[in-house]
């Protein structure tokens, strides 16, 4: 009876120790937020009698606060690297929202995520502090959200 105890008590910290493992190497978003500089953005859904608008503010949120992020660190690779994977000229693109937003990106920004029209398609307004606003598409395929930056088709990934 106490090996079945002991081993019980070894198994169950084990197996949450593995799905944690399991878990945070099976994120789907290959990005994530960088420790500086620190943004404040807040992601909404738009009013919507739907629940998408708001499914998809949860999904495309960590998206949306590392563009934010990326924007005001002026990175232009790491903006270009959230761009759709199968969109082209995703450089110039990330160059020309930075040099656009990113003297706004150091105040509150608000993401607005409209009702999603088309599944894997979504719209978002941001509006920066002082008035200035950016819409962004988004595209997702295998779970991931990605900006659609550049030239592309945001089907066809």
């Amino acid at each position: 009876m106490k090996i079945r105890w002991v081993a019980t008590a070894t198994l169950v910290p084990c197996l949450g120790a593995a799905a944690i493992v399991w878990w945070r190497q099976h994120d789907p978003a290959p990005y994530t937020l960088h420790e500086s500089p620190a943004v404040t953005v807040t992601v909404r859904p738009a009013q919507s009698d739907y629940p998408e608008a708001k499914e998809v503010a949860g999904e495309a949120d960590l998206l949306i606060r590392a563009y934010v992020q990326r924007l005001l660190a002026g990175d232009s690779d790491g903006l270009a690297a959230l761009g759709a994977p199968w969109f082209t000229n995703k450089q110039k693109a990330a160059k020309d929202f930075i040099a656009d937003y990113r003297n706004v990106a150091n105040k509150l920004v608000v993401a607005t995520v409209a009702d999603p029209v088309t599944p894997d398609l979504a719209l978002v307004e941001l509006r920066f502090t002082g008035g200035k606003r950016q819409t962004l598409n988004l595209s997702r395929a295998d779970g991931v959200w990605w900006l659609e930056l550049g030239e592309g088709d945001p089907d066809k990934p």
